[in-house]
């Protein structure tokens, strides 16, 4: 990684086990690789920008399914839990931000967020069961090609580095860039778009991936669909809430035409 790169990561690792995050800290971290990748010279070749939650992680069955089971013990109403998800996730979720605000609200106790996040720590220190099968394998023959890869990836960035950490796949991304802000990711594709000859985004979200496209006709963009097709319109609950964010992205109508996959061997290649 290069030295400022090394840095962002230095600030986002260093949350981590408390999953705190320094937003100022971080906002200039942030800056600061942008800045450097605008500054770097052209590397020659084929690059990969890939997502993370959606894309490589199966983000609903670990959060929506598996933390939330662990959770459940605790008794927080179900409604006054999505409904405080939706108020936090437009700034880029972490579940520090949440229970804040539902120690903010009076929902929750000071003493049961601290068991809460405790109850994280313990049971889900080790997040490779939840890679989507190809997520590794894909990375893997990316780096026996040496072909360079980067992830960026929405959302609180000492949640994501959480995950992406503990999920052991960082080493195979020559940049890891978070950002609770949107438009950044395009940014940062525009940016790294002087570097290389030809780019490639994967993405489950239409949206970031419409964004790109609008500053850089050139890139060639994937629109990653996780779900099963059954499970789109299917009126069982449990299939609803075992794809709950997900099905939402993969109904979206882009402005953009993008390549359409369900699965990482499908990148054209």
């Amino acid at each position: 990684m290069r030295a400022s790169t090394q840095a962002t990561w230095s600030v986002i690792k260093g949350s981590i086990d408390g999953i705190e995050d320094d937003v100022g800290a971080m906002k200039a971290a942030f800056e600061a690789v942008v800045a450097g990748v605008k500054r770097s010279n052209m590397d020659r070749g084929r690059a990969f920008l890939l997502d993370f939650d959606h894309t490589l992680f199966d983000t609903d069955r670990f959060f929506w399914v598996d933390v939330r089971a662990a959770f459940a013990r605790f008794a927080i109403d179900a409604k006054i839990w999505e409904e405080s998800y939706g108020v936090v996730w437009p700034t880029g979720y972490s579940l520090d931000k949440h229970l804040e605000h539902l120690v903010r609200q009076g929902r929750v106790a000071d003493s049961v967020a601290a068991e809460l996040k405790g109850v994280l720590r313990e049971r889900f220190a080790d997040l490779r069961s939840y890679l989507f099968p190809d997520s590794e394998p894909f990375l893997k023959r990316l780096q026996r090609e040496g072909v360079s890869c980067f992830l960026l990836s929405f959302g609180d960035p000492a949640w994501q580095a959480y995950k992406v950490t503990r999920a052991r796949i960082s080493g195979f991304f020559q940049e890891v860039f978070f950002t609770g802000r949107e438009q950044a990711k395009a940014e940062v594709v525009e940016a790294l778009a002087g570097r290389f000859a030809r780019l490639d985004m994967v993405d489950n979200d239409p949206r970031e991936l419409d964004r790109v496209k609008a500053r850089l006709t050139q890139i060639n963009t994937f629109w990653i669909s996780r779900v099963p097709a059954e499970a789109l319109e299917s009126p069982d609950s449990a299939v609803r809430e075992r794809f709950r964010e997900a099905r939402g992205y993969a109904t979206l109508t882009p402005e953009f035409s993008h390549r359409r996959c369900t699965i990482l061997d499908e990148v054209t290649w």
